[in-house]
Formats: structure tokens, C-alpha cells, sequence
């Protein structure tokens, strides 16, 4: 049978096991309101049973005597499937709250519907020339006119830059979302080298993954990627060794060579919204996250300004069609003169060189200067003949309500039977902005709801339950009790037998 002294090993395998197992619960208790920070837990197991020989079983295949437990290794709670799930959909929360972001922006850019917004001045705009049509002697009148017209100038050139700002401040933000993913994946490298040092080395780097862990997670909001565990050849098996590879767009962003060095692979951006890989600048499809988000609320703010372009671009040309047939107040035909063109491609400040109409767009559409100076010359009259004529003034004012084409070779609204007017062409692209700017809302509070539940899933399994721990921690803390009194019985056992049966003198 097992020697007396046998016990004492077993006992002391309990206490040792006990005591390492109430080291993780501190560790868990010390770290549960540490971001990132998976709970731990120690996965005991049996050690090798003695073989006993029995006087009927020689050879020592009598009978197994336990020989106590061992620590097969401290495990991370992790559902790794979970953590996939969320970091798809923390890419697609990240894609929609930047396009809700933007979207917004625009919104205020236009402000519409409100008693202040562009569509209201567009319409005071269209009533100054019915008055002057009626009035077309009138100073006053044609003063109102001009700096209507101006206002509504000024309008479009402010609109035009506040969305090319926002273009300009989404390629800062993608350039540092890409100088992020730069960053992250140098981190990620830096770990997998401890990782890998560690795992040789027969340890567990438990926390050493958390930190990667929560990298990937700062990742996953940003683009879309895929994970690959890199392997080592041992005994002719494949085995992970701790590193990962990150995949980009089906190329890789952390990549580990032959020889088992790490490569990363960097981005850059090349404007326009555009990423592309540093070392061949070959184009970077991402599919997800706050860059994809970002890129497709560019280009959804570039054409919310093209189309602001083709309506200041048609307002100019129709209304300087029939403002070159007109006459002014003292009966001069304008058409050849500097001031034949009601709007112009002006600068900043306004010239009195600025009289073409060539290469209008919302950004440069401005009053001719020329025109702003002397009102008499505004081109009210249809004819050369007497004061009071407003003829010319009513046609224009008469295109209010005419029907408009996009013409797309040439970026203008044409006149034709069918089509849209000026105010429904400018309502339609703002009713689809409100649509656009609340379908993001939705799906951002949608995505959202859908991340916390998972998050909340996560934490079920991966957080720190500080009454589960404390029980825990209990439990341990008798069972460590109680090895310890195993060894003081076999001491009181052990003195019997060398103290009391001991021959007596």
C-alpha cells in the first residue's frame, strides 16, 4: 500500500491548487472595471494515480491511489464567435454614425424647411421681379431687386463652401482614421512578438491577449477585416504559436513572414476619400466601419453640391437669356454691353471685370457688379419704347413656374414641356436629404441597440461577476482549509506512530 507519508504530496498539491486558484479571483476582482479585461479561471485537473501492487495483482496492478491535483492552466472566459458578431456590427455602427453625422451637418447647411432656409429666399427672390414687372420705374424696386439677387448669390456661394468644409473635414477624418489603423497595427505587432515569447515559454499570456483583443475590437469600428491565427510546424503538425494576421480587403495589414517576422503593410490616403496601401498605392476596398461610412457620406455631400451647381448654373443661364433681350430703363438694348448678364462666374470681391456667365457654379454665382452699381440698367423693358415698361421683368419672372430638364452633359436645367420647376427641383433634393439623414438616424439607433445587446451578452460570459468571484474566492478559501488539516491528520498519524509505538524503556 501507499507509504505514510504518501498523503502529505496530495495535501499539499490541494493547498498549492487552492491558493492559485484565489490568486486569479483577485486578479479578477482587481481588473473588473478594467476595459477590455476578460475574466479568468483555473482549469484543475487530476494528476497521475499511483499504482498500488496488491498480493493478488503483482506487478504493480493492484489498485491507483489519487495523488491529489494539479493547475492544467488559467483560461480566459471568451466566446470567440461572440466577439465576431460584435465586431461585424460595431463596423456597421460605425458606418452609419458617420453617415449620421454628416448627413446632419448638410441638414444645417440648407435648413430647410424654415422660414429662413434658401427656398424662402428663392421665393422673395421670384416675387421682387413680379413687383418690378409692375413697377419697373421704381428705383426702390429695382434696388430690391438687385440685392435680393445678391442675397441670393451670397446664399448659394456660403452653402457651396460650408459643404466643401465638410468634404474637406471628412479627408482629415479619414486620414486619421487611416493614421489609426497604422497605429493599431503596430500595437498588434508589438504583442504578438510578448505573446509568442510567452506561449514558447509554456505560459499563458491571458492579459497579453486582452490588450490584442481590445485592439481588434478599436479596429473593427473603424474598417472591416478578418483574423488568421499563424501556425508553426512542431513534429510535423501545425500548431498556433499566438500571432495573428490581420486581412484588409483581402490583403494583409499585419502579415508574419517565413523567417517569423512581422510585416505590416501601411496605409495612405490619396485624397478624395480614397485609402490606398502605401507600399504600391493600389486602391483599398473597405467594405465596413467608420471609413466606409465616411466615404460614402462624401460622396453623398458631393452630390447634394453638384446638384446645388446644376441649380445655380440654370437659374443664371435662363434668367441672363432673357435679361440679354431686355432694355433698360433708358431704352438701350444691354445685350453687348458689360452688364447683359443678370449673374456672373464672379470673385471675391466682385469685379466689374466678372461679366461672363461661363463656368457658373453655386461657389462663384454672383450679382454683376455692373448692375449693382446702376440699377437703371437692369433689362426690365421688352422694348426700347417709354418708362413703365415691366415686360421683360414678367417673363423672368414668369420662369418661376416654367418646367426645367437636367441637361447632364452640360451640369443645367434646360426649359422643356416636362420636368420640374426650379422650386421643385431644390425641394426634391433636400426632401431626399431629410429621407437619407433619418434613414441614418434610424439605422444608428437600430445598430446600436443591436451592439449593446451583444455587448451585454459578452459581459455575461467575459465580465467580472463580483459575487460569483467572492463565492468563489470562499470556496477556495475552505477547500485550502481543509488540505491543511488534511496535513495536520496525517501529522497526528505520523507522531502516533513514531511517538506512541515507540518501545518503551
Amino acid at each position: 500500500m501507499a507509504g505514510t507519508f504518501f498523503g502529505f504530496n496530495t495535501a499539499l498539491r490541494g493547498m498549492q491548487a487552492q491558493q492559485r486558484a484565489i490568486y486569479t479571483s483577485a486578479h479578477n476582482i482587481a481588473n473588473a472595471n478594467q476595459e477590455g479585461y476578460t475574466r479568468q479561471r483555473v482549469v484543475m485537473e487530476a494528476t497521475p494515480a499511483y499504482p498500488v501492487p496488491g498480493m493478488n495483482h503483482p506487478g504493480g496492478s493492484g489498485w491507483q491511489s489519487g495523488t491529489g491535483v494539479d493547475i492544467h492552466e488559467t483560461r480566459r472566459v471568451r466566446d470567440q464567435f461572440l466577439d465576431s458578431q460584435i465586431r461585424h456590427e460595431s463596423a456597421s455602427l460605425g458606418l452609419w454614425l458617420q453617415r449620421r453625422d454628416v448627413l446632419q451637418q448638410v441638414e444645417v447647411v440648407f435648413n430647410e424647411p424654415s422660414d429662413t432656409g434658401f427656398n424662402t429666399l428663392l421665393g422673395q427672390f421670384w416675387e421682387t421681379w413680379q413687383e418690378l414687372a409692375q413697377n419697373a420705374e421704381s428705383s426702390p424696386v429695382r434696388t430690391t431687386v438687385l440685392e435680393t439677387a445678391k442675397a441670393l448669390a451670397e446664399a448659394f456661394n456660403h452653402s457651396a463652401d460650408q459643404l466643401e468644409t465638410i468634404i474637406r473635414d471628412i479627408d482629415q477624418i479619414i486620414e486619421l482614421r487611416v493614421t489609426e489603423i497604422n497605429s493599431l497595427a503596430r500595437q498588434i505587432v508589438d504583442l504578438n512578438k510578448q505573446i509568442k515569447n510567452i506561449i514558447l515559454a509554456g505560459d499563458q499570456p491571458n492579459d497579453l491577449l486582452d490588450r490584442r483583443d481590445l485592439l481588434l475590437d478599436q479596429l473593427a469600428r473603424i474598417t472591416d477585416f478578418q483574423v488568421e491565427e499563424n501556425t508553426v510546424t512542431v513534429d510535423g503538425v501545425q500548431v498556433p504559436d499566438g500571432q495573428i494576421k490581420v486581412i484588409l480587403a483581402g490583403s494583409y495589414l499585419v502579415d508574419i513572414s517565413s523567417s517569423g517576422e512581422n510585416v505590416i503593410n501601411q496605409l495612405t490616403t490619396a485624397g478624395g476619400g480614397e485609402v490606398q496601401w502605401e507600399n504600391d498605392n493600389t486602391t483599398v476596398a473597405i467594405n465596413n466601419g467608420e471609413i466606409k461610412g465616411l466615404q460614402e457620406a462624401r460622396a453623398g455631400v458631393e452630390a447634394y453640391l453638384k446638384q446645388l451647381d446644376i441649380l445655380a448654373r440654370g437659374l443664371a443661364e435662363n434668367i441672363n437669356r432673357l435679361h440679354r433681350e431686355g432694355y433698360d430703363l433708358s431704352g438701350e438694348a444691354v445685350l453687348g454691353k458689360e452688364y447683359e448678364n443678370f449673374f456672373v462666374a464672379g470673385s471675391r470681391p466682385p469685379k466689374a471685370e466678372d461679366t461672363s456667365e461661363t463656368g457658373i457654379t453655386a461657389k462663384n454665382i454672383a450679382l454683376n457688379v455692373n448692375l449693382h452699381q446702376d440699377n437703371t440698367k437692369i433689362a426690365a423693358a421688352a422694348t426700347s419704347t417709354g418708362e413703365g415698361d415691366g415686360e421683360n421683368a414678367l417673363k423672368i419672372a414668369q420662369l418661376w413656374d416654367r418646367l426645367y430638364i437636367v441637361d447632364k452633359d452640360n451640369g443645367t436645367l434646360l426649359a422643356s414641356d416636362s420636368g420640374v420647376t426650379f422650386e421643385d427641383y431644390y425641394r426634391n433634393f433636400t426632401a431626399r436629404l431629410g429621407v437619407e439623414a433619418y434613414e441614418a438616424t434610424r439605422m444608428t439607433d437600430n445598430q446600436n441597440t443591436l451592439v449593446q445587446q451583444l455587448s451585454n451578452r459578452k459581459e455575461s460570459i467575459s465580465g467580472v461577476s463580483l459575487d460569483e468571484e467572492m463565492t468563489d474566492m470562499i470556496r477556495y478559501q475552505r477547500a485550502y482549509q481543509a488540505a491543511a488539516r488534511m496535513i495536520t491528520t496525517l501529522d497526528s498519524m505520523l507522531d502516533k506512530i513514531i511517538n506512541g509505538m515507540g518501545a518503551s524503556r
